[in-house]
């Protein structure tokens, strides 16, 4: 039986997913005062792990699990576009966390590098415990998604596939709790089967080529390949 187009899109998707396992980068060096590399290390991880997931959510043509796997990929790939464009974005974040819930001068024991040695006055301290008292008092999470999104170059993303995803957590979690008990749950139909496979390809590449070109790995190529391959032979135009 000839393969369909959904066929062809989903054997590419894994073609790249494999692709991402093959070439991760295994060996990460970096200075020891730098959390920005392991931090996008450990993410990329994440996006190859939830490709896969993804991937084999709409390949068996589960529903809810197809759209909340990629709602999932699309955070995780903002946040590691945050991390590669603003090396200050991790200890930021990283400082914040660590600073929530604890006491002025644990924070300061903790943290002595925010400590000038030449600085001793009354007034200097204060400066510094009041600094760990904003920050406990800031949650991390304050600031809006879109923001996140926008400092991504991702802002498109946004408005279109990450609205249309979190509409349809949102509605399909109503479903799910006043439905009947029993009542089998609707397959993913084909249309939304290729507008998602669109989605993740585009994401897991746009992942890979960032990472590879960060760590100078000299494999980015590979992805910009795959991605001129997936638009010649699907027109380069992914659902919206």
């Amino acid at each position: 039986m000839k393969a369909t187009k959904t066929d062809e899109l989903l054997d590419l998707l894994e073609i790249i997913h494999k692709t991402c396992i093959n070439k991760e980068p295994t060996h990460l060096t970096c200075d020891s005062e730098d959390i920005q590399a392991p931090y996008m290390f450990g993410l990329y991880s994440i996006v190859v792990e939830l490709t896969g997931d993804s991937y084999h959510a709409i390949k068996s043509r589960k529903e809810l699990a197809s759209h909340v796997l990629t709602r999932a990929l699309l955070e995780a790939v903002v946040v590691l576009c945050n991390v590669i464009n603003d090396p200050n974005y991790v200890k930021i974040h990283f400082q914040k966390s660590l600073a929530k819930g604890k006491k002025p001068l644990e924070y300061l024991r903790d943290n002595p590098d925010l400590i000038d040695k030449k600085r001793h006055t009354v007034k200097d301290i204060q400066d510094l415990l009041d600094k760990g008292a904003k920050l406990r008092d800031q949650e991390p999470t304050k600031s809006y998604i879109v923001d996140d999104f926008k400092n991504a170059d991702m802002e498109k993303y946004y408005y279109t596939r990450y609205a249309f995803l979190c509409n349809y957590s949102h509605h399909n979690a109503k479903v799910i709790i006043n439905r009947p008990l029993g009542l089998n749950v609707r397959p993913l139909d084909e249309k939304s089967t290729q507008r998602l496979a669109h989605w993740i390809i585009d994401l897991i590449l746009k992942a890979s080529i960032a990472v590879h070109e960060f760590l100078k790995t000299g494999q980015s190529n590979i992805f910009e390949d795959l991605q001129q391959k997936w638009q010649a032979t699907f027109c380069g135009t992914p659902f919206e």
